[in-house]
């Protein structure tokens, strides 16, 4: 087992490192999704931007919310959100997507989860250019504490690494697992506070606080919309961190020489 532990240690530490492989190759994938389009990628935002000021508006109208603060919530709430699931759903088939590299090629089996995570930030990041925008038309001031955003960036993206690998190896054995992952994700979104403020709750708003996409999401939203570090979320996605790396990192030692047999 010791020797199972340190190929992991190893895996993990030259699948990192090798940020050229799949940089390269993550870019490649964004190119050639949106080959001999004019818009590339830039039609995810578009359609992002349509359906943030529809649904905003439509919903503060429904909610009896004020539009300048609520499209603003719906705008990063629903672009974080995009983000996770897609790395989730994506997660589900990267091993099962790159059989013939994984069967041809000696590469850490890392490499294919930073490829997948690579490509979805680089969408994530023309997308996010919608958040500004909308806070300037809502004239929301901003404060310094836009600067922790690039520290809420990397706690989204640790907790979504640990997820990717379990889901990765997970799927890859029981092919019944992805559309699972699917559904749940859907049921995920309604009762996470996307579409609308942990407020509507009531009394028994300490349901949202049990919610870990909330913290996640919360990570982004109170820097830019209430001015102010939410500490609590914080601790709550550092624990969630090191408890999922923990377990990510035990399975990942028990059953990474066998991925290659369940392809």
């Amino acid at each position: 087992m010791n020797r199972y532990r340190a190929l992991t240690v190893r895996d993990l530490r030259e699948g990192a490192m090798a940020w050229h492989i799949w940089g390269h190759l993550g870019w490649q994938d964004v190119k050639l999704r949106y080959r001999r389009s004019k818009l590339g990628p830039l039609w995810l935002t578009l359609s992002a931007a349509i359906f943030i000021s529809t649904i905003g508006l439509l919903y503060a109208r429904f909610f009896g919310q004020s539009s300048a603060d609520f499209v603003p919530h719906v705008a990063v709430g629903f672009i974080v959100w995009t983000l996770i699931v897609s790395i989730v759903n994506e997660a589900c088939l990267v091993y099962i997507q790159a059989e013939n590299i994984l069967k041809q090629v000696n590469l850490p089996l890392t490499v294919h989860i930073w490829r997948m995570i690579w490509r979805n930030l680089l969408i994530f990041l023309h997308n996010f250019a919608i958040v500004p925008i909308v806070i300037l038309i809502a004239d929301k001031p901003l404060t310094l504490h836009v600067l922790f955003l690039p520290i809420a960036l990397a706690l989204l993206l640790w907790n979504c690494f640990w997820v990717a690998i379990l889901l990765a190896a997970t799927c890859t054995r029981f092919r019944d697992v992805p559309p699972i992952v699917t559904n749940v994700a859907q049921l995920l979104f309604f009762i996470s506070p996307i579409m609308w403020t942990p407020d509507f709750l009531g009394n028994r708003i300490w349901i949202a606080y049990y919610n870990p996409i909330y913290h996640l999401v919360e990570l982004f939203r109170a820097p830019l919309l209430e001015g102010q570090i939410p500490l609590i979320s914080i601790g709550v996605c550092i624990l969630m961190g090191l408890i999922g790396s923990a377990f990510c990192f035990a399975l990942l030692a028990r059953f990474r020489h066998r991925i290659a047999y369940w392809l």
